[in-house]
């Protein structure tokens, strides 16, 4: 059985088996160090964003915050009351709120120039009560956006906060800022000035923290700024001292009104009892609204406008304050803890670990659609561990591990697909001609046990060998033309072949006209019975090469070609079997005095101890004939005589010829011949 010219690729292929773990795990660092540099290329960013926004949508609706108020100025205000909002009726909305004693009022309304007439009234307003604070934008001259200052009678106060917003690259809103400096100037957030004026009253303010002094604390909490790596982000202008907003807040749909509704008289002044108020505008032709990430859905009053455009999930600018004074006023009374990320080496262990996963995937070696739903499996659990961090105010990226362990996975998966398919090209090269499809399929699946550094491993066993030859071919080949030699052989091993396979042997090699033929290899027999069934196949299979051989002499007789005889010679017992050959050409071969004894038995007196009419001689060694008798004898028959019954129609006659030394060997074997008789003879 050879194997020519495709030897140094197949020891490749058994290489790759014996190290498929490194090789995997190689191709797992390397998707690691590509997923790594699509990373830190930020080509991974608005995906692990879009992730971000998911998990902030997972999370359940939080109870409204009854503490903040929204006044809106809706499109029927500016059609009532003008617009801009002039300064005389912007005091008689103050002076209203106030008259409920709230806690703070925020005004998110520019006022760099007065809006007359009441302009003095309401400066006078502004210096009476301090809880009163304004808005102004702070701007960013190399983006054209130019700054806007607060009203000048609060100028150079703390009663001042910037409205800027810092927005993604896809134009939402996922951060707040506290403090922003140019270098020329420092200003504190709208949101952060409105929040500490509120806690002033509890004793609560920003504190530097104890473990790190370029970080602040607020009340309980600690709030490390924004790093230009921070989770998913890549490359973040984290300018100023920023922070992830977490939209866990709510405002409370029952405690937003409009203008009109303050002025009008119809809202109580006890609703706005230590209250923080925000005012601003919800009117959409004014243009102050923000894209952000969640959406809520808050019952509609008969008067009151909504905070949220549902048809778009934009959000009015004083519900973006409300949200982010709602979450830092959870940061210093409940001890919130803001949404953060992990180190970057951290971040990039997690990404590894992903990796890994996926190389563990492929090593399973499972079919393609177990791997599948193995992957999708542990999708799901780095899912649920990921989303277990972020209720932890944990952001771990996700689109990162998730893609080194599909790619990990698939790659390893197809290196693994390709390799093995070299390797059942190789055993099917070795087998799948010379056996029953069965038992090529058996071989591949126990390869495990046959291969070692790119060859067959060597084996010790106990098999049944056969050799045939026709008698008389060389006296035959010399009547016939060499292409009518050879078709008529070729016609002859295709049968004997077919009649091998049928019974279970393999087909070792073709030696001219002879065939050298193995039962019992190359899987290892375990127990006695089973190498006396192979003893038994070897046995059957040669009288069913007599009769196949009938057949083809009756054809042959009829197209007036030469009709043959044959001799079989088979032996039973222990030999070596494994690939012999060079790089260039390799043989599956048995070795032993089994094989010499099954060749010696086959050419034993060539013309002798042929029966009358038979035409094919079957010769077995000692060995064989006990093997044989003890399976059939397990199978209740008897052997009585020289005849062994297999029942009434069938039976094998089996006589022992003599006791002899072949040629070559020192030690006298028995030597028995074995003929098929029926009720007939």
């Amino acid at each position: 059985m050879k194997l020519s010219g495709q030897t140094p690729g197949c020891r490749v292929a058994w290489a790759r088996e014996q190290h498929a773990p490194l090789v995997c795990l190689l191709l797992g660092h390397l998707v690691f160090g590509g997923v790594l540099l699509l990373w830190n290329l930020g080509a991974l960013q608005n995906l692990e964003l879009i992730a971000y926004d998911q998990a902030l949508r997972w999370r359940s609706p939080p109870p409204p915050d009854e503490r903040i108020v929204l006044i809106g100025e809706t499109e029927a205000d500016i059609q009532r009351w003008g617009h801009p909002l002039p300064d005389g009726i912007l005091a008689d909305l103050l002076e209203r709120l106030l008259q409920g004693r709230p806690q703070v009022i925020g005004v998110d309304k520019y006022r760099d120039l007065p809006a007359p007439p009441g302009s003095e009234r309401l400066n006078q307003l502004l210096r009476e009560h301090p809880e009163i604070i304004w808005v102004m934008k702070f701007g960013n001259p190399a983006a054209g956006e130019p700054a806007i200052a607060p009203p000048a009678v609060l100028a150079h106060s703390d009663r001042i906060g910037f409205s800027d917003v810092p927005l993604d690259l896809d134009g939402l809103v996922r951060r707040g800022l506290l403090f922003l400096d140019d270098g020329q100037q420092f200003a504190t957030a709208f949101p952060l000035s409105v929040a500490l004026r509120y806690l002033q009253a509890k004793g609560i303010g920003l504190q530097p923290d104890p473990h790190n002094a370029d970080w602040l604390r607020l009340g309980a909490t600690t709030l490390p700024p924004l790093t230009t790596d921070t989770g998913g982000y890549i490359h973040l202008d984290a300018g100023g001292y920023q922070y992830l907003l977490d939209f866990r807040g709510r405002i409370d749909p029952t405690q937003i009104y409009s203008v009109t509704d303050v002025l009008a008289g119809w809202v109580p002044a006890a609703r706005w009892t230590d209250k923080i108020i925000l005012l601003g505008s919800m009117a959409v032709s004014l243009r102050d609204d923000f894209q952000v990430p969640v959406r809520y859905s808050p019952a509609k009053g008969i008067h009151s406008p909504q905070p949220i455009d549902e048809a778009t999930g934009r959000i009015a600018g004083i519900t973006l304050h409300g949200l982010q004074i709602n979450q830092l006023l959870r940061f210093a009374l409940a001890g919130d803890r803001p949404l953060h990320g992990l180190p970057d080496h951290l971040e990039t262990g997690w990404l590894w670990v992903g990796c890994l996963i996926g190389v563990g995937l492929a090593l399973c070696q499972l079919h393609f659609r177990w791997l599948l739903m193995l992957m999708a499996g542990a999708l799901t659990l780095l899912t649920g561990l990921w989303q277990i961090a972020f209720t932890q105010q944990l952001w771990l990226p996700w689109v990162a591990p998730a893609l080194g362990l599909t790619s990990a996975a698939a790659l390893c998966s197809v290196y693994r697909s390709v390799y093995e398919r070299t390797e059942k090209r190789l055993m099917m090269n070795l087998f799948a001609r010379h056996v029953a499809p069965e038992v090529a399929e058996t071989l591949w699946r126990e390869r495990q046990h046959f291969l070692e550094d790119g060859r067959l491993r060597s084996q010790r066993l106990t098999a049944t060998v056969l050799f045939t030859d026709i008698q008389g071919f060389t006296t035959l080949a010399e009547n016939l033309e060499p292409a009518q030699l050879m078709d008529w052989l070729n016609r002859y091993m295709e049968a004997m072949s077919e009649v091998v396979m049928t019974h279970g042997g393999v087909i070792n090699k073709y030696i001219g006209d002879a065939v050298m033929a193995l039962f019992g290899v190359p899987t290892p027999r375990q127990i006695e019975a089973e190498i006396a069934a192979d003893a038994t196949r070897a046995v059957t299979c040669a009288l069913a090469m007599g009769e196949r051989l009938r057949q083809l002499n009756a054809d042959w007789a009829q197209q007036g070609l030469p009709v043959i005889a044959m001799r079989v010679g088979i032996q039973t017992g222990p030999l070596v079997a494994g690939s012999l050959g060079s790089r260039r050409r390799l043989e599956y071969t048995v070795l032993g005095d089994t094989v010499n004894s099954a060749s010696r038995l086959e050419s034993f007196e060539k013309d002798a101890h042929h029966t009358v009419g038979s035409v094919c001689r079957v010769l077995i060694g000692e060995t064989t004939f006990h093997y044989l008798n003890r399976n059939i004898s397990s199978l209740s028959h008897a052997l009585i005589g020289e005849t062994l019954y297999h029942d009434l129609d069938d039976r094998l006659r089996i006589t022992e010829v003599s006791r002899v030394h072949l040629k070559g060997k020192q030690q006298a074997i028995a030597v028995y011949r074995v003929e098929r008789i029926t009720q007939n003879d």
